[in-house]
């Protein structure tokens, strides 16, 4: 596909909630087509998730704990799209503890949230990289969706609780559009949140990759309008 100048770029950074997972990996079916079709021809929306990625980008021992996507090659390309906008929806992987329910030992270098003191820096580092290679880009951070009963536990809930509040602050810090997106599902009827999600509850399905979609479309149309979320 090739850009046509008149077209506003999207860029949309993350994990695997960005890139596609399972049902919605099939093409066309990850939450950036969707938010393309919401939006319109006007509009051109890049996918740039990266599976399994965090946003803690630290070592231990040498090695690298996690997956960070700052070091990922989707990052990078990210980066050089320079875009117009770029939506940013990290901290689904950082929200884990590394526990192995075989041993019900936790792996230290898949334990993000035992290194939750650097979330913040790490992130702003993210934002920084943006804002440096297109000063003019429109930043939107997201929160994540929430996580449910998951299949793997060592994602749980209670450890993305303590990371939603830095995200919302790192936006109101650094002149950064907010849409809280958890909030947005955590606000739905118990009933059909359980209809948004894949089985292992903590990617969205397909009807939950739109229902994604939308919202977000929905608040970027709210920015064009009014120039502004708050």
């Amino acid at each position: 596909m090739e850009a046509t100048v008149n077209k506003t770029k999207i860029v949309c950074m993350g994990d695997s909630i960005t890139e596609g997972f399972g049902p919605v990996s099939v093409p066309g079916a990850s939450y950036p087509t969707a938010l393309n079709d919401f939006l319109g021809d006007a509009y051109w929306v890049f996918n740039q998730g990266k599976t399994s990625c965090c946003t803690i980008n630290r070592e231990l021992n040498g090695r690298v704990v996690g997956l960070p996507y700052a070091r990922e090659q989707k990052y990078e390309e990210a980066i050089k799209l320079k875009g117009d906008i770029y939506i940013i929806m990290l901290g689904t992987n950082d929200a884990q503890d590394g526990l192995d329910p075989a041993t019900g030992k936790k792996d230290p270098y898949s334990n993000l949230i035992a290194l939750k003191e650097y979330f913040s820096e790490d992130y702003l580092s993210i934002i920084k990289d943006v804002r440096e290679a297109v000063p003019d880009a429109v930043i939107f951070l997201v929160s994540p969706i929430p996580i449910k009963e998951c299949i793997w536990p060592k994602h749980q809930e209670k450890y993305l609780a303590k990371l939603l509040p830095t995200i919302k602050k790192l936006a109101r810090d650094n002149d950064c559009e907010f849409i809280d997106m958890h909030r947005e599902f955590d606000s739905l009827p118990v009933e059909v949140v359980d209809t948004l999600y894949q089985a292992d509850g903590l990617h969205p399905n397909i009807a939950g990759t739109n229902v994604l979609a939308s919202m977000i479309a929905n608040y970027l149309k709210l920015y064009f309008k009014t120039g502004s979320l708050s």
